[in-house]
């Protein structure tokens, strides 16, 4: 097996050397002054056939295949452990373009009133009756919120 595959890499090689001294002579005679940079771009498409059959030849692929598998599921039980935290990013994106919830803002949420402190990427602080109020922002903007002071204030970003 490993002899074959030896013998089939030296054929190749062979071919593959055969292949650009024939293009290379059959550029010039064609393309007088261009001619290197058709055969820049003819080489380049000839060694990717070239080192496409050597992979194949010396199963490399059947690795790389199994790695970006492997690489495809972990990447998607990553993206489900953090559906929370993105969609409370978003939220929060939703929260700094409202005009009407800023620091300082006076607000009532779920019975619960208070001043906005702090808006950060994934949780809001609400200063509320001798005690801190964190709200994550997906609940802040999924729920009512009464905002006592209407005032908007301009954004900073």
């Amino acid at each position: 097996m490993l002899v074959e595959q030896v013998v089939e890499t030296l054929v190749a090689s062979v071919v593959f050397g055969l292949v650009v001294v024939f293009l290379r002579f059959v550029l010039r005679a064609k393309f007088r002054q261009e001619h290197r940079k058709v055969l820049y771009v003819a080489l380049i498409l000839v060694a990717g056939v070239y080192v496409g059959y050597v992979g194949y030849v010396w199963r490399l692929f059947e690795f790389v295949v199994g790695v970006l598998a492997t690489a495809g599921a972990l990447g998607l039980l990553f993206a489900l452990a953090l559906v929370p935290y993105v969609s409370d990013v978003f939220a929060s994106i939703s929260i700094a373009l409202d005009p009407y919830i800023n620091i300082g803002a006076e607000v009532e949420i779920d019975g619960k009133r208070g001043k906005i402190i702090e808006i950060s990427l994934t949780r809001t602080v609400i200063s509320g009756d001798e005690c801190l109020i964190v709200v994550p922002n997906k609940r802040l903007r999924d729920s009512v919120v009464v905002v006592y002071s209407t005032k908007s204030v301009q954004k900073m970003f």
